[in-house]
């Protein structure tokens, strides 16, 4: 047995040798920076090395001694900024990366768009300079700019290029704030190389970490008489619809939707890629095309985008003649909107700004106040739940019927997959920081609630995946928990070599690859046009497929330092992969399974 087989519950640092026995004074600007991000209790830091971070890398090695936080050395920018995406949310607070100045701010810089649209608190510290022109060699002229920031600033929630070490610290005590207060989202501050790499000032003061003014207020109430209002229209509604979003990236979330879909009786559906509500619940009808049509109510929370929430793109699908929406969240609280994500304003009646968690506390009480005179609603609740009973199992009944026709099909279809997949961990602690979620069939896998899974890249940015699933297991190493990402061949091929991160790190995950040997999603889009246009669609395939040769990404893991096994093209042989693969990931290692799935 390997020693990672032995000790799987641990991620082995990289212990920095000929130290002194006691931690030394900080002697440079570096030295403090590493002192005040371990005050603020960062325990690991993602980086690709860079020189115009050479200072504070030094200081992290030989001055915090690669303690919180501890480098996990990623292999690019895209990467690195991903993994602390995936991490934040898992672990439900800041994450920490260091990229490098320019070059590398470019290539990560649409994982930072990505975390901006998934509102996740990820702090960037971006190497730069350095500010002396006089200080400069031939590389930092080529790497460094006037105002660096401006590559992100139109998508994170606040940036910061300090020219002094006072400033710094200030800085990144200020920008922790911004980071922890919700809506979250991805901020960015340079840290000078000359700053870095020089002495500290005499008067510097370094401020408490813990006094009021560097700690995020408190979560947002809605207002009293919106709330009212939105009680009112949900229980006057023959039949009102919940639909719950991003924040059922936390396990606390079910308890509180539950209550009050159950209180209501009313429909319940999850928002796009999110999972919030147990999947036999008999209320939950996510992945029935009708209901977001037939409700005459839509209560979304936390949906990032009300509009898809309630199928407003799709002209065929929008709901029926006077539904009311009611929006309760904190979109709209960052006020950039360089991009179009999420702009066009939906058709919502009441619009309740407030920590979405908060908030719907708040109107399970006055909804039960109002219940609680009586009156005519209880026995319509009742009546309504048992009409939804009905309908969920029909619906369930249907899902499972319309996959297990073509059970035997190979190239394997994703339903199957998944099914063979969750049988293989239904009855162990398991947890998916990553899944497919156009392709990823409902009231297959049994999801318990909230927290299960970790919702999609955010922003579209294809190569998310690979990186957020090392950063999110790793936030859950020493939980005992079989961590799980199934992803496509195009996000894969994008970020493979994160997958040397996790067997570097001993970060145990097993990654499914949906490998359809094509770009999916546009090889259907270049489809949709040639038969739009009379034009043979069976060409649709030129410049999607990834053949001849195919990618051998069994292969390509191994040589990362993951066990892994395909392409799987016999449906009937991915059982007994699955046990396998699991079995490798509670060994403690990587596990990587390609299947040979259809487009």
């Amino acid at each position: 047995m390997s020693e990672s087989q032995t000790d799987s519950n641990m991620v082995y640092p990289e212990t920095p040798v000929n130290l002194p026995q006691n931690n030394q004074d900080p002697e440079y600007g570096s030295d403090i920076i590493a002192d005040v991000l371990a005050d603020l209790g960062f325990e690991h830091v993602f980086l690709v090395p860079g020189s115009s971070f050479r200072g504070l890398h030094d200081s992290l090695v030989n001055h915090t001694r690669n303690q919180k936080p501890e480098i996990i050395l990623c292999t690019t920018e895209t990467i690195a900024v991903a993994m602390a995406h995936g991490y934040a949310k898992s672990s439900n607070k800041p994450a920490l990366c260091i990229i490098h100045d320019l070059v590398g701010l470019m290539l990560g810089s649409m994982a930072v768009y990505n975390a901006y649209c998934d509102r996740s608190p990820v702090m960037i510290l971006g190497g730069a300079g350095p500010l002396d022109p006089a200080q400069r060699r031939y590389i930092d002229w080529v790497h460094s700019a006037n105002t660096q920031s401006d590559l992100v600033k139109p998508f994170t929630k606040w940036t910061s290029e300090p020219p002094t070490l006072q400033s710094t610290v200030d800085a990144i005590l200020k920008g922790h704030k911004i980071v922890s207060s919700k809506p979250s989202g991805p901020v960015y501050i340079s840290v000078d190389q000359g700053v870095q790499e020089g002495g500290i000032p005499d008067d510097l003061v370094i401020p408490a970490i813990d006094l009021p003014q560097y700690q995020p207020a408190a979560p947002m109430s809605a207002n009293p008489n919106s709330l009212d209002q939105a009680a009112e229209m949900l229980l006057a509604a023959d039949m009102p619809l919940v639909v719950a979003g991003r924040f059922g990236i936390s396990s606390d979330v079910t308890p509180v939707i539950r209550k009050l879909v159950e209180l209501l009786g009313a429909a319940y559906a999850d928002d796009r890629s999110i999972v919030c509500m147990p999947t036999d619940h008999p209320q939950n009808l996510s992945g029935d095309a009708d209901i977001r049509r037939n409700a005459d109510v839509v209560l979304t929370i936390d949906c990032i985008d009300p509009t898809n929430a309630v199928l407003g793109y799709n002209e065929a699908e929008r709901g029926r003649d006077g539904q009311k929406i009611i929006d309760l969240s904190l979109d709209n609280i960052i006020p950039n909107k360089w991009s179009n994500f999420g702009n066009l304003e939906s058709a919502v009646e009441l619009e309740i700004k407030c920590d979405p968690l908060f908030g719907t506390e708040q109107l399970i009480a006055v909804i039960e106040n109002k219940l609680s005179g009586g009156g005519s609603h209880k026995a319509g609740i009742e009546a309504r739940k048992a009409v939804l009973s009905d309908q969920h199992a029909a619906l369930r009944k249907a899902q499972t019927e319309d996959w297990l026709a073509e059970k035997d099909a190979s190239p394997i279809i994703i339903p199957r997959v998944i099914y063979e997949l969750h049988e293989a961990v239904r009855d162990k602690p398991w947890f998916l920081p990553v899944r497919n979620h156009r392709s990823f069939s409902e009231g297959i896998w049994q999801f318990d609630g909230a927290g299960q899974y970790l919702g999609s890249d955010g922003g579209g940015g294809v190569g998310y995946g690979p990186g957020a699933a090392v950063g999110a297991s790793l936030a859950r190493h020493k939980k005992g928990q079989i961590n799980i990402a199934i992803m496509g061949d195009g996000d894969f091929v994008m970020s493979a070599s994160a997958i040397w991160t996790a067997a570097h790190y001993h970060v145990p995950l097993l990654v499914v690859i949906n490998n359809n040997n094509s770009w999916g999603n546009d090889e259907h889009h270049q489809i949709r046009v040639a038969k739009a246009r009379s034009r043979p669609p069976e060409n649709a395939w030129i410049g999607q497929r990834m053949v001849d040769p195919d990618i051998d990404f069994a292969t390509v893991s191994r040589g990362f330092g993951a066990w892994a096994e395909g392409p799987v093209a016999d449906p009937n042989a991915l059982a007994g992969v699955f046990i396998e693969a699991v079995s490798q990931v509670e060994y403690g290692n990587v596990a990587v399974v390609d299947v040979r799935t259809a487009l």
